[in-house]
């Protein structure tokens, strides 16, 4: 495998290294530039990976950090799963820096960007850590890099509103990190491993000895409720509304795009490989999981139906989208586990696709209220369609990647042990629920009508901390987010038709698990 083999680790220490050096650059455009290189060496990096790893009669690698073996040293694990979601949150992290230069710029101090980057790039080192890695502990350590980072991009834009809702984020998410922290102590006290794989052998053996299975059932319930209080899966989605619609619009597509993507992930490694379905099944754990699911699905659908702000209807999206997440794992099959992971995927991309064109509609009209937005979308052409086809396909229209997500949890569901009609049920309700708040935006958009904001100021009590006073408030589109705005339309696109190979490739990488 030659040098392919450190690919992991230099995924992970690029950003560190970068993020390093943020601090001691103080012009913006530089850090800019070096961020974005960063973000394009990583997605090279985890594309060689995946193709390798395709190619390869080898499943996975396991990548030893320092001189001690398991079970007492640290671990990196790469499979064909977890190259594939690097490939993923790469880019996803890429487009989101690249499409949205000019609301970062009109958002944030100009003497404070280079430290914003900063925290873009111990974003991406953390993602990237909790998709290979095989150790819990190294895990929580990631999480709590991760909730640092992800707090500081919510607050940078530092108005009165987003420090209040970095506050909310900041305190259910220590509550989730710690309870997180529980799980791991009680759990290295029963089987004494950390490495997911030594403790998946310690569990297995005392479910079939029949001890401590009260203590494994908590651990495992205790990992369930924090990973869900961080994904901001109902009830525990509270700070998010608030977070997304006073960010800065990178803010946003990060948060939603890749945020909570990557506890989720955490979450699937832990049930697949430390635990194990059969596990899981015995424990009868598989239930919460799915009414959870199924419980987030309705409630963020049917709270997104009366929004009144873009944003904050996006981000009540994102609420019912983690709930289709977590139903596909709660199916308890192999099927259930793969359309969950193509919907992450599917999310990832489209979720960014929506914000960053949600942030260009609402600077072109001057409007972060849905009222104000009419007729933007022909002012604005490229981001009206990454809109559109963003809605289209998170309401599950066929040809984009939200169908298929929701067609292969409809298959999972068939061949689960539930009753059939529940699932079928809460998808054909959430779907339509979709329709109901999406189309109506997309109509406002293209209609003939003139916004509120008419392209002069935005009104409301929210408005833009215009702090650079250079900086022109309305929105100009640049070659970059055009760019953007393609590539995110063209990826979608060949997501809903070209669905066949990936999810072949999810199906091998979850065998390797």
């Amino acid at each position: 495998m030659g040098i392919v083999f450190h690919f992991p680790l230099l995924i992970i220490f690029l950003p560190i290294g970068a993020a390093i050096l943020m601090p001691l650059i103080r012009n913006e455009n530089l850090a800019r530039k070096i961020t974005l290189l960063v973000l394009l060496l990583i997605l090279g990096l985890s594309l060689g990976l995946t193709i390798t790893l395709w190619n390869s009669p080898v499943s996975y690698f396991i990548y030893q950090m320092g001189y001690f073996p398991a079970p007492w040293g640290n671990e990196l694990r790469a499979g064909m799963l977890e190259s594939m979601l690097s490939v993923v949150f790469a880019g996803v992290m890429l487009f989101s820096v690249l499409g949205t230069k000019f609301d970062l710029v009109r958002d944030i101090k100009k003497s404070k960007l280079h430290l914003y980057y900063c925290m873009i790039n111990l974003l991406s080192c953390a993602l990237m850590a909790l998709v290979f890695t095989n150790d819990i502990f190294n895990a929580y350590v990631f999480i709590e890099i991760s909730t640092i980072a992800a707090c500081s991009i919510v607050v940078a834009k530092e108005t009165g509103d987003t420090l209040k809702a970095t506050v909310k984020y900041l305190f259910l998410s220590v509550m989730g990190s710690g309870l997180f922290l529980l799980s791991t102590a009680i759990l290295y006290s029963i089987t004494g491993h950390l490495l997911m794989g030594s403790a998946h052998e310690a569990i297995t053996l005392l479910v079939e000895t029949g001890e401590y299975r009260f203590p494994l059932l908590m651990t495992l319930l205790l990992f369930i409720v924090s990973i869900a209080v961080k994904a901001a899966l109902f009830p525990f989605h509270v700070w998010l509304p608030d977070a997304h619609e006073s960010a800065t619009t990178a803010s946003s597509a990060i948060l939603s795009g890749l945020v909570l993507k990557g506890y989720v992930v955490l979450l699937l490694k832990l049930l697949y490989r430390v635990y194990g379905l059969e596990t899981i099944e015995t424990l009868g754990v598989l239930p919460v999981l799915f009414f959870l699911g199924i419980t987030g699905m309705m409630v963020g659908s049917v709270m997104a139906c009366f929004q009144t702000k873009l944003k904050r209807l996006i981000a009540y999206s994102s609420v019912g989208q983690i709930g289709y997440i977590f139903m596909g794992m709660g199916l308890s099959n192999q099927g259930g586990f793969t359309a969950a992971s193509f919907h992450i995927i599917g999310h990832s991309f489209t979720k960014s696709m929506l914000f960053i064109a949600a942030g260009a509609l609402i600077g072109t009209a001057g409007s972060y209220d849905i009222a104000g937005l009419a007729g933007v979308a022909k002012k604005n052409k490229l981001a009206g369609a990454a809109f559109a086809i963003g809605a289209l396909s998170m309401t599950g229209i066929p040809l984009f990647a939200g169908f298929v997500s929701k067609f292969h949890l409809a298959t999972a569901a068939v061949e689960s042990q539930h009753n059939l009609w529940i699932p079928l049920m809460a998808l054909a309700i959430s779907a339509f629920l979709s329709g109901v708040y999406y189309f109506p935006v997309l109509i406002k958009m293209y209609s003939n009508e003139e916004g509120v904001g008419n392209g002069k100021s935005l009104p409301g009590p929210l408005e833009f901390n215009t702090i650079n006073t250079s900086q022109n408030t309305l929105y100009q589109p640049s070659l970059a987010s055009n760019v953007t705005f393609i590539c995110l339309i063209l990826i979608n696109i060949a997501l809903g038709l070209f669905f066949i190979p990936l999810l072949a490739a999810l199906e091998r990488g979850f065998m390797a698990l």
